[in-house]
């Protein structure tokens, strides 16, 4: 610690996690007396990757301010189709699928502990948590990176040069229907326009998506359709990523929580209404009360 940080923790008394007031008391008494004692002791609080004072906190809350066993997975649409694709080959290892599920095909959540690395006899794994990202933002992701600024997509970025930027910030152009065997992968020149005919929501695309394509197909110099394909799921996945970034930062932003600890948007907005009203709910005991309030229960949308 710096002596800024020192200065800093001496000074505050307000824990930097939950915010509220840090009343240190000195542990003398019963049990129960103890166990408050403990729980309002002032602590320093460190990142715990880079090691760096974040803030006093309270003893209860740096337990629990934790790195978490699991790494999150986002997919748009998971529960529907995507997760078809893959969730028999997580069945190849040892450990259990857990699965959350909506009903018997589609999943809310599915987790799988693999193996990270083995020391002697101790194998250390790690919990791949999928999730899908549309039960945040239902909407299609060409919508929400129209919603996104040219500088906010700093993944596409990364991996893509900036005069072919905008090429791939939207929405790309795919026959799905046209590619249906491993031996169109070789075609080496882009389907004719007819080709990206879409029997499911039977249309044609237009003549600019069709110009798109083969702006994106030149540009990148692409020599096959499996090049091609490539390039689609490569652009989805890095948009994808920055679309939730950005959702990310604004939960951050305005809750102060982080949406990758959720499953879906309901269980993140009434943790941030409990947050931000600062209540405490009290058990309901009554079993007549908690059947009024099931009965009054009513799904939608609520808007205030």
């Amino acid at each position: 610690m710096t002596e800024e940080d020192e200065n800093h923790f001496r000074s505050i008394n307000i824990c930097h996690i939950c915010e509220k007031e840090i009343v240190e008391e000195e542990i003398i008494g019963e049990d129960e007396e103890e166990i408050v004692a403990i729980t309002e002791t002032k602590v320093r609080d460190y990142d715990h990757l880079t090691g760096k004072y974040r803030g006093p906190a309270h003893i209860y809350c740096n337990l629990k301010y934790k790195l978490p066993n699991f790494i999150p997975i986002f997919r748009h649409n998971l529960s529907g189709y995507d997760a078809h694709l893959f969730i028999r080959s997580l069945g190849k290892y040892e450990e259990n699928i857990e699965v959350i599920p909506c009903t018997e095909e589609k999943y809310l959540s599915f987790s799988q502990a693999v193996p990270v690395f083995t020391e002697g006899d101790k194998t250390t794994k790690i919990k791949l948590r999928f999730l899908d990202s549309f039960r945040f933002m239902p909407s299609s992701l060409d919508a929400l990176s129209k919603n996104l600024k040219r500088e906010q997509f700093s993944e596409v970025s990364k991996f893509i040069p900036d005069e072919k930027l905008d090429l791939l910030i939207r929405k790309g152009v795919y026959p799905y229907d046209y590619k249906n065997s491993w031996d169109k992968c070789i075609e080496t020149s882009l389907p004719p326009k007819e080709a990206f005919y879409s029997e499911l929501n039977e249309c044609d695309i237009s003549d600019e998506d069709y110009k798109h394509a083969q702006n994106v197909w030149g540009q990148f110099g692409i020599k096959s359709m499996g090049e091609y394909s490539d390039l689609y799921v490569k652009s989805d996945v890095l948009i994808l990523a920055d679309v939730f970034e950005k959702f990310r930062d604004v939960c951050l932003k305005a809750y102060k929580l982080h949406p990758a600890w959720y499953f879906t948007t309901p269980g993140l907005s009434w943790d941030a209404m409990l947050k931000l009203a600062k209540v405490r709910l009290e058990q309901l005991v009554d079993y007549d009360m908690i059947l009024m309030l099931e009965k009054g229960v009513r799904c939608g949308v609520s808007q205030c």
